[in-house]
């Protein structure tokens, strides 16, 4: 009987003892999962700042080109004014003239 108590008391420190072991083991996963979230976050975050950095440069680009293609076609529009005015100035000043006079 004393053997079979004594087994009984062996079986239940080492039920304890697997019990704190996985107790501790998952204490220590925890720290681990929280370290390696904290981890992949940062590397997120690292990644995301450069591919801002490179879109803005790229989109800064575009945006100039763009602008610069704007301001050509305004040049050349404002250049086919002139030019038409040019042409046209006194046609159009005889024309206002003699609507106004009514002649």
């Amino acid at each position: 009987m004393k053997d079979m108590i004594a087994k009984i008391i062996e079986m239940d420190k080492t039920a304890r003892d697997l019990t704190q072991r996985a107790q501790k083991d998952k204490i220590n996963l925890e720290i681990e999962i929280k370290a390696k979230k904290n981890e992949i976050r940062t590397e997120y975050l690292e990644r995301a700042r450069k591919r801002l950095a490179i879109n803005e440069t790229t989109e800064r680009r575009l945006a100039e080109e763009q602008k610069t293609k704007i301001m050509l076609s305004c040049k050349k529009i404002c250049k086919k004014m002139g030019e038409t005015y040019e042409q046209n100035c006194e046609i159009w000043v005889r024309i206002i003239v003699k609507n106004v006079l009514g002649d």
